[in-house]
């Protein structure tokens, strides 16, 4: 009979019962190297931290932490609060003072100084006396939370993402691997502040039930000294697993995820030699969520959409991705251009369309990178481009200096000219942003039709 069709069972954790109790049990949500947090203990820290912003007038909160057990408690405490997180995913003072319009108030574990209120954790949970029973308010329906990506234009751009559908996207990652990662921790070298981290770091294992590791691993030896402690599933990048010793001990991992650029075949051969299994590349974008994913037991393997994603080709080879996780009506137009197969299901990456790059899994726009270098006033003009040397890609800065910063390169080398525009630049861009590369000239060259000679400037840095 049709009336015993049985609704299919639930199988991530909403994040509405993330703190409910379960009688007789008291889980381990995460760990760092002094300290264990446990269910009881979670659930305090966000109750106080509910207490402390219930106080507060501010509605917008920006989140910028290193620890993720603060973030995961600020996130929550936020939104039980019915106001809204926004994830600006850095710490870097200057372009948050920059960003300072779009947020309210700031809650972090660094030491940043805004001109807004600000709460600071852990201090500002240890501050409040609360019982472990304290109720918590009702969780809104309709929660939200902002994220920030560029636009190819350079400007941030503003995301908005549903909880609705961040948690519809952690159903389909525990449906594909929910019982493979059963009994395993979470370790990253990402951060729980952008879109990946966000969902794999952070709703996946909160989803799961399963401990996450609050700091990042930035070294190999730290997953081999965990991989011999626990049964791991590792949240990772390229630029990680590329860096991968082959001197070190082999170990044995659950899972191991990759996203931020492709990862090629013979470093994921080579990753599943030391780590015990072949990496799972996820594709995907801020504003689209995850499209698809791959594991590259050999070369060429393409690309899979995750079920509910289909993608539309459309002419000039644009590429217009639907999912059950986008609320265009309309879609999204992908920035890289696709080869999609016959099935419509698979597909393999042939290069991005616009000028944002990925270096190191970090999503650079070149136009924002000159807008920085034609605001410092030693330089009249600037041009920026990728090369490859040995192997990796880096940024170049063909530059045109002012009559002052001329004067001052006949004084001083090169090498302490680079040095110092490099300098003037941290501010505003992460360290991978800043040009490895660079070329002082008279003017930036042109081609016939008025526009720069991107070839040429190629040639310079050759």
């Amino acid at each position: 009979m049709d009336s015993q069709k049985k609704t299919p069972a639930r199988l991530a954790l909403p994040m509405e019962e993330w703190l409910t109790p379960v009688e007789g049990e008291d889980r381990l949500i995460a760990w760092s190297r002094t300290q264990e947090w446990r269910h009881s203990d979670f659930r305090r820290d966000v109750t106080a931290l509910i207490a402390q912003l219930q106080q507060q007038a501010s509605h917008r909160w920006a989140l910028c932490f290193n620890d993720s057990y603060y973030f995961a408690v600020a996130l929550l405490a936020v939104l039980y609060c019915n106001k809204l997180p926004v994830l600006p995913g850095h710490q870097r003072q200057a372009q948050l003072e920059e960003q300072q319009p779009e947020f309210d108030a700031l809650l972090t574990d660094c030491a940043l100084k805004l001109q807004c209120p600000a709460l600071i954790l852990p201090t500002a949970i240890l501050a409040v006396e609360q019982a472990d029973n304290s109720e918590l308010p009702s969780f809104p329906q309709d929660a939200s939370l902002v994220l920030f990506t560029s636009g190819s234009t350079g400007t941030p751009q503003k995301i908005i993402k549903s909880v609705a559908s961040l948690q519809t996207e952690s159903q389909w990652l525990v449906q594909r691997w929910g019982k493979q990662l059963h009994g395993a921790r979470f370790v990253a070298t990402v951060s729980s502040q952008h879109m990946y981290g966000l969902t794999f770091r952070f709703m996946l294992p909160l989803g799961l039930g399963l401990p996450f590791y609050s700091s990042s691993l930035e070294v190999h030896e730290q997953l081999v000294f965990m991989a011999n402690q626990f049964s791991l599933a590792l949240v990772s990048s390229p630029t990680f697993l590329q860096r991968l010793d082959d001197r070190l001990n082999k170990i044995s991992s659950v899972q191991i995820f990759s996203a931020g650029g492709p990862l090629a075949a013979k470093e994921a051969a080579r990753v599943q030699q030391l780590c015990g299994v072949y990496p799972t590349d996820i594709y995907g974008t801020t504003e689209t969520s995850i499209i698809a994913s791959r594991q590259q037991q050999h070369e060429g393997t393409p690309w899979t959409l995750f079920d509910g994603v289909k993608l539309c080709v459309e002419p000039e080879n644009r590429v217009r991705v639907f999912s059950e996780l986008i609320l265009q009506p309309g879609g999204i137009e992908l920035s890289d251009n696709i080869e999609l197969a016959v099935n419509g299901r698979e597909f393999h990456l042939i290069g991005r369309k616009d000028r944002i790059v990925k270096i190191a899994e970090q999503r650079l726009s070149l136009s924002e990178i000159e807008h920085r270098l034609c605001q410092l006033p030693t330089i009249d003009d600037a041009c920026v481009i990728t090369i490859e040397k040995n192997g990796r890609p880096y940024i170049a800065a063909a530059v045109v200096l002012s009559a002052s910063a001329r004067q001052q390169l006949q004084q001083q080398s090169h090498s302490a000219v680079t040095l110092a525009l490099r300098q003037s630049l941290r501010p505003w861009l992460a360290a991978v942003a800043l040009p490895r590369f660079w070329r002082f000239l008279p003017e930036i060259p042109l081609n016939q039709q008025g526009k720069r000679a991107y070839a040429e400037l190629k040639e310079l840095f050759l």
